[in-house]
């Protein structure tokens, strides 16, 4: 998955669930994410981080296509959240690309 669609997926997955009453896939998404949080404290950080995100990336219909997928999979549920491979499966793991090699100086 390109990068930008990484970045989007967590946007998605991290936006607060403002309006989870009106069906938005990625808001309810972020809400299952954000409950998976261990305390009070690390919830209300992860829907205060999610409002930000929200702001800066705005939800598109493939988004929510992408974030219905994993609610439909249950590829987001707290347990799969607990391991490397639960996260990629999910979306929210951060994959970091080969380091660019300096080319020689001609």
């Amino acid at each position: 998955m390109p990068r930008r669609g990484l970045l989007l997926l967590a946007a998605c997955a991290l936006a607060v669930p403002l309006l989870a009453g009106c069906g938005n896939a990625c808001f309810k998404l972020a809400d299952q994410i954000c409950s998976c949080q261990p305390d009070d404290t690390s919830r209300a950080n992860c829907q205060s981080r999610a409002r930000d995100t929200e702001k800066i990336f705005p939800v598109s219909s493939q988004d929510e296509e992408l974030c219905q997928q994993k609610l439909d999979s249950k590829a987001c549920e707290c347990q799969n959240l607990t391991t490397p491979e639960g996260r990629v499966a999910c979306g929210t793991a951060y994959q970091v690309g080969p380091p660019q090699t300096a080319q020689p100086s001609r």
